[in-house]
């Protein structure tokens, strides 16, 4: 009779590995927040890690361990045992006023990649004059204050105040 329950719990437990860990999946690979899991934040709030059953994601934010999940810089899942460390973003480079200016504070960089990298490029382009260049992972980004915009090649993406002000505050500050 032991055994008999032994083996139904034992079932039970496998299935619900199973079902935690494929329904988890599916959130983080769609940009979602795992569901099943215990979460941890690093002590400078800059990781997030969620422990499930039999699995563990691990997620690097730009900002806040608070903000939305989809606003992370990399997230990974595994197992348990899994390591994740992102890849060096050792500095980026921008030009203004005449000047090369190199950013290689983390928060800076992350919030400078957030900017850049999440926004939509349409094909449109503005006669503004571009004030700064930003160059990242090889890829050249030009600044056009007049009209709030950042080009990328031939294509070019509105900015907000807001993220206008902060890649101005970055500058100054590291001038």
């Amino acid at each position: 009779m032991k055994k008999k329950i032994g083996i139904g719990l034992g079932i039970i437990l496998i299935i619900l590995v199973i079902l935690t860990n494929y329904a988890d999946s599916a959130r983080v690979t769609t940009g979602h927040e795992p569901k099943y899991c215990l979460k941890m934040i690093s002590q400078d709030g800059s990781k997030v890690t969620y422990w499930g059953l039999g699995y563990k994601v691990i997620r690097y934010v730009g900002v806040s361990p608070n903000e939305p999940f989809e606003n992370n810089v990399g997230v990974k899942m595994g197992n348990w045992f899994m390591q994740y460390d992102l890849p060096e973003s050792k500095t980026i480079t921008i030009e203004a006023d005449g000047e090369t200016i190199e950013i290689t504070d983390y928060n800076d960089i992350c919030n400078l990649k957030n900017i850049l990298e999440n926004a939509k490029y349409e094909s449109e382009l503005c006669d503004g004059i571009d004030t700064q260049k930003i160059i990242l992972n090889q890829e050249v980004y030009s600044i056009k204050e007049s009209c709030k915009e950042i080009q990328k090649g031939d294509k070019q993406a509105s900015l907000t105040e807001e993220d206008l002000n902060t890649i101005l505050q970055i500058i100054q500050k590291n001038q």
